[in-house]
């Protein structure tokens, strides 16, 4: 700086030397640690929601959506939310995921979505496509729990998911 400052000098060129304060990088919280996550929400939709018609029809696609916000003032990275459908024993468990609107997420038997970095007020919503059962569910009724997690450290070989709030119950009954 002093040899660019000396030149400009000599080229007869007048040189403010300006003092900018370096930026503080915020702080980012990372869920798989022992942060504080209270001041992240999930919401999801109450019902399931025919993609075509006015009801549900076994075998025939149905939706339904949910939306991650960090309420918080610091980023927080790695936050896991996951939809799974509830089964009755004996039944099958995987969910028929068709789509999912957001790259941070895929589904194969269950949505999973892994949010790098959630931004200081930010909200992520992820529109879901499933197909229903083809016969009839117990009791007419399909329902697809949604939650927050965070990953936990291994134990025998997996990583557990540890679930963080509530679990959010999105509901589809069969005529």
């Amino acid at each position: 700086m002093a040899a660019l400052v000396g030149c400009a000098a000599a080229a007869g060129y007048a040189v403010k030397a300006l003092t900018v304060p370096e930026p503080r990088p915020a702080r980012v919280v990372d869920a798989d640690g022992d942060a504080d996550l209270a001041h992240l929400s999930i919401r999801a939709d109450p019902r399931l929601v025919p993609v075509t018609g006015h009801r549900l029809v076994p075998g025939r696609p149905a939706r339904y959506t949910f939306t991650v916000t960090n309420a918080g003032p610091e980023a927080v990275r790695h936050v896991v939310a996951r939809s799974v459908k509830v089964a009755a024993p004996g039944t099958d468990d995987r969910l028929a995921v068709v789509s999912v609107s957001d790259p941070s997420c895929w589904g194969m038997g269950r949505v999973e979505c892994i949010f790098q970095r959630l931004g200081p007020g930010e909200t992520r919503t992820v529109r879901v496509v499933v197909n229903t059962p083809d016969d009839r569910p117990p009791r007419g009724r399909m329902t697809i729990n949604t939650f927050l997690g965070r990953f936990t450290g291994p134990v025998g070989g997996t990583i557990p998911l540890e679930v963080i709030g509530e679990v959010r119950a999105t509901t589809g009954r069969f005529p």
